[in-house]
């Protein structure tokens, strides 16, 4: 039997459409830049004239891209929306394309131009997207359309004629002038063609199309463009640079093989010949203004977006957060320096940024507070975002609100911020400091009129900025009932909870709880693993890895992860040596047993493919090289479809194995080096959702269920 309501009311219908649907203020902060929340409640009006100024700062590097290097804070109290702002520029459909780069960690031990150029090449190499377009393909098709023009255009008649190749007679007969005019005519097309801007959003495989439709097979269009860039490049270091850096963007379109630019990005570029071995900083610096110039010659601005500083350089959580903020702000002034046509935007708490900036070298202030001239908005220093006013907060509701109104066929009748009142938004605008603020309050607030919480579970949640009692709902109206018995409810669970957890299940709830955690950990493992599956992406990712791999080491020591009779005393997230760049880097675990001599550990990535694989290796087999001793025992993740040595990586492993070096291959799925990307982003979001002086909780059960294999993997082995 069924119970059987008639002539219910709309707002009765509406609150039962709300309890199925969950509380839509539950998501109240943006995880990251990425964080889908930010797309599915924008309200465009929202820090519109702060948007347009940031996008007008974008716009000076791509009108004038080799403009000095500047810096933008946009200031504001933890929870005014700096996150969200960051995200409509990064993804949002106002402005035109840019390269932005948002690094989730600051890798306080690296050199920060390296820090800097292995966060570019991640970015572009990944599977992420911006304004719904991957980096890597977005340049690659601008670049390449640009690059096939020139070669045509640069080709005299006869060279032009022969971009179509003509087998038997046919040949003799073009000599003879027969043909000719069909074949120009086609590498003129193409011509007009890749001059013509690409259609946004972006449609991959629109050159392999136009090629399709003259007939030009994409090998031969590949080694035209090779010929070109052999005539035009010059011969010194930044042209050789230049020369693999455009031949690999080619190939990746023409022949959908993005490894080669991947290969030289994190290999090649160390391995030119050089008359001079330049250094490990030199190598980065060149690479880096040879990357730049080919954004630059495209005009397409690149933007370093520092989101969350005061995570970003763990200022709440140790004792050094002066001199790490010191070193950051030092390093961005050094690249300013060292670079040209790079815009610096830093998203930072308002307190922070005060208390950091006038305690710095004067030198490093002068760069950072710096003004820009900024057409039809003057000279701009900072951005400042401050609550919204009622209006603004008005439409943030109604954002939140809309998709469960929609559902009601008469919702419009209810008006657009039901169950909430104008009286109640305005008072809560008028009140509350931030607009992370408003939306904890319309969470309660919601929790109250919709699911009858009582007054003593908000006071629970939130003991200060109570809200007087909302606006009594519309008593039921019932006509007839049919009773059914259910078994009792324990004392321990009331009502009204039971009705809230049931409902809300589903949805993200405060970060901190062990269902909340385990969303935040599924979710930006899955973002991780989409940006790590194109080819190339995982070796361009090498250092963020193992900056993860790190950071992953850390926690499980400062939370006492064990692992069968192994414990960690001691953890080096990041220890970089020798000269080479990607490679030279390891985190040291030091692991011990009850009564025996700790063991140091070396853990790195072995991510090498083709040429670069005994480099690699070679350069990870060298820590053991270093005075005094640093590494007792040496661990190498690779990737399980590659784990086998043979050629020259078999005879390097071979020889170390000779002189005694203690050293492993670990296979590793592609699961497991997303868990390493995305870990520092996850122990961020935890961190985030904690009040202010609450540390997070032990996780030392989490890590154990979720990364039991991969503990295994970098722990010494059991019967040692």
């Amino acid at each position: 039997m069924t119970t059987t309501l008639t002539d219910r009311p709309l707002t009765e219908t509406a609150l039962e459409v709300f309890r199925r649907s969950g509380n839509p203020f539950r998501n109240y902060f943006a995880r990251n830049p990425d964080d889908e929340v930010c797309s599915r409640y924008h309200v465009p009006e929202l820090y519109a004239l702060q948007r347009e100024q940031l996008l007008g700062v974008v716009d000076l590097y791509r009108y004038s891209p080799t403009m000095h290097c500047e810096v933008v804070p946009i200031l504001g109290n933890k929870g005014a929306g700096k996150t969200h702002l960051l995200h409509s520029i990064k993804h949002g459909t106002d402005g035109t394309w840019q390269l932005l780069v948002t690094p989730g960690v600051y890798q306080k031990d690296t050199d920060f131009l390296e820090y800097l150029l292995f966060q570019l090449i991640d970015t572009l190499l990944g599977g992420g997207k911006q304004k719904n377009t991957r980096p890597m393909e977005y340049v690659a098709e601008q670049l390449v359309r640009k690059l096939f023009a020139d070669t045509l255009a640069g080709l005299d008649e006869a060279h032009r004629l022969e971009v179509f190749p003509t087998p038997g007679l046919a040949r003799w007969t073009r000599k003879l002038g027969l043909g000719t005019s069909q074949a120009l005519e086609r590498v003129q097309w193409l011509i007009d063609t890749m001059k013509r801007p690409a259609p946004l959003p972006l449609q991959p495989g629109a050159i392999r199309k136009a090629l399709d439709e003259t007939g030009l097979d994409p090998a031969r269009a590949l080694e035209l463009i090779h010929q070109h860039i052999d005539r035009t490049e010059p011969r010194n270091t930044a042209g050789l640079m230049r020369r693999h850096i455009l031949e690999g963007f080619a190939r990746s379109v023409l022949q959908n093989d993005e490894s080669d630019l991947a290969t030289f990005l994190t290999y090649g570029f160390a391995e030119l010949e050089f008359q001079v071995r330049p250094s490990r900083q030199e190598l980065v610096l060149a690479l880096f203004k040879a990357m730049m110039g080919v954004f630059q010659g495209m005009h397409i601005p690149v933007v370093f977006a520092f989101d969350q500083l005061e995570d970003l350089l763990l200022a709440r959580r140790n004792d050094d957060a002066h001199r790490v903020a010191e070193a950051f702000f030092a390093g961005i002034v050094q690249a300013m320096h060292q670079l040209d046509g790079i815009a610096f935007l830093v998203f930072a708490e308002r307190g922070l940024w005060n208390r950091f900036v006038p305690s710095l070298d004067g030198y490093i202030q002068d760069r950072l507070n710096n003004p820009i001239h900024l057409p039809s908005y003057g000279t701009l220093q900072a951005l400042r975002l401050e609550a919204p006013p009622a209006d603004l907060v008005r439409r943030v509701v109604e954002a939140r609100l809309r998709p469960a109104l929609e559902q009601l066929a008469d919702g419009a009748e209810l008006g657009s911020c039901y169950p909430f009142t104008s009286e109640q938004i305005s008072r809560v605008a008028g009140t509350e400091p931030t607009l992370r603020d408003m939306l904890m309050q319309f969470r309660h607030l919601f929790d109250s009129v919709v699911f009858r919480t009582n007054e003593g579970d908000q006071e629970a949640e939130r003991p200060t900025n109570r809200l007087p009692a909302p606006e009594p709902v519309a008593p039921l109206v019932v006509k007839s009932v049919i009773v059914v018995e259910t078994p009792p409810i324990p004392m321990a669970m009331p009502v009204a909870r039971t009705l809230v957890d049931a409902t809300i299940l589903p949805m993200p709830t405060e970060v901190g709880t062990p269902r909340s955690i385990d969303a935040v950990w599924d979710q930006e493992v899955r973002a991780a693993r989409r940006k790590l599956e194109p080819e190339g992406a995982l070796t361009g990712a090498t250092r963020e890895l193992q900056s993860g791999l790190g950071t992953f080491l850390h926690v499980c020591h400062e939370h006492g992860v064990k692992v069968g009779p192994w414990r960690l005393p001691h953890v080096v997230p990041e220890w970089t040596f020798g000269d080479h760049p990607t490679y030279g880097v390891l985190s040291i675990a030091q692991w011990v047993c009850k009564g025996g001599q700790p063991w140091r550990v070396g853990v790195g990535l072995f991510l090498g493919r083709g040429p670069a694989k005994p480099r690699d290796l070679q350069t990870k087999l060298s820590s053991f090289e270093v005075e005094p001793t640093i590494v007792d025992h040496l661990i190498l993740l690779r990737p399980e479809d590659d784990i086998a040595l043979t050629g020259k990586s078999k005879t390097v492993w071979q020889e170390a194995e000779r002189r005694g070096r203690r050293a492993r291959l670990e296979p590793v799925l592609l699961d497991a080096f997303a868990t390493l990307y995305a870990f520092p982003r996850i122990i961020t979001c935890m961190e985030e959702g904690l009040a202010a002086g609450q540390s997070l909780p032990n996780l030392a059960d989490l890590l154990q269920e979720k990364c039991e294999k991969l503990l295994e993997q970098v722990c010494m082995p059991m019967q040692s």
